[in-house]
């Protein structure tokens, strides 16, 4: 009898922090869609100091923390997240959204392997597909302007080395020039006879 007691006890306990810490998800919903990001955070915080484990806040707490631009954070958050290991489709999520948290960021690395693990748990999604090939085609452009960069500086430091080398051997000609006219005043060369 005290066994069933206690066992009822802490499934009323359990079933009243799943239900508070629902609550706390329900307010933040609410502040997150009247656009009170940061009020919505310090719910989806307090719903996860009650259930640490509650996919759903966390997610809703990343995406929170987003919209504030609180990257690194969101990034954490999710990664947690995704490790967890949830359902593929949540997992697919995570990932899309980290890619999304590591585009603002302008990290497109991270982000182009967050948008290829979110296609690979669900190859159908568009947003993620499309999303992957501008940051493709992004990481594509910047490292074209990198190599036309050093481009410019290696053919500018190739015209400042020829322009010096130029220099050099316009001196060494006008020394050359000298030693010779030194040469003939010493052997008394003046200008040849016409015989």
């Amino acid at each position: 009898m005290k066994q069933l007691i206690l066992a009822l006890l802490i499934s009323f306990s359990v079933a009243s922090h799943a239900q508070s810490a629902n609550s706390y998800i329900i307010k933040g919903n609410k502040y997150y869609t009247q656009t009170q990001f940061d009020l919505a955070e310090g719910q989806y915080k307090k719903a996860l100091s009650i259930d640490q484990g509650n996919t759903t806040a966390q997610f809703n707490l990343a995406n929170a923390l987003q919209k504030q631009k609180k990257y690194d954070e969101a990034v954490q958050v999710l990664e947690k997240l995704y490790n967890a290991g949830p359902e593929t489709k949540l997992r697919s999520a995570t990932a899309y959204n980290q890619g999304v948290a590591y585009t603002k960021q302008k990290e497109l690395e991270p982000s182009i392997e967050a948008y290829k693990k979110a296609l690979r748990l669900n190859p159908n999604d568009k947003d993620a597909r499309e999303n992957l090939q501008k940051a493709l085609s992004e990481l594509k452009k910047k490292q074209d302007e990198q190599k036309q960069s050093q481009q410019k500086s290696s053919s500018s430091m190739s015209q400042n080395e020829a322009e010096q080398k130029l220099k050099l051997l316009q001196e060494k000609e006008k020394q050359l020039q000298q030693k010779l006219q030194n040469q003939n005043k010493q052997k008394g060369g003046g200008q040849a006879q016409d015989w």
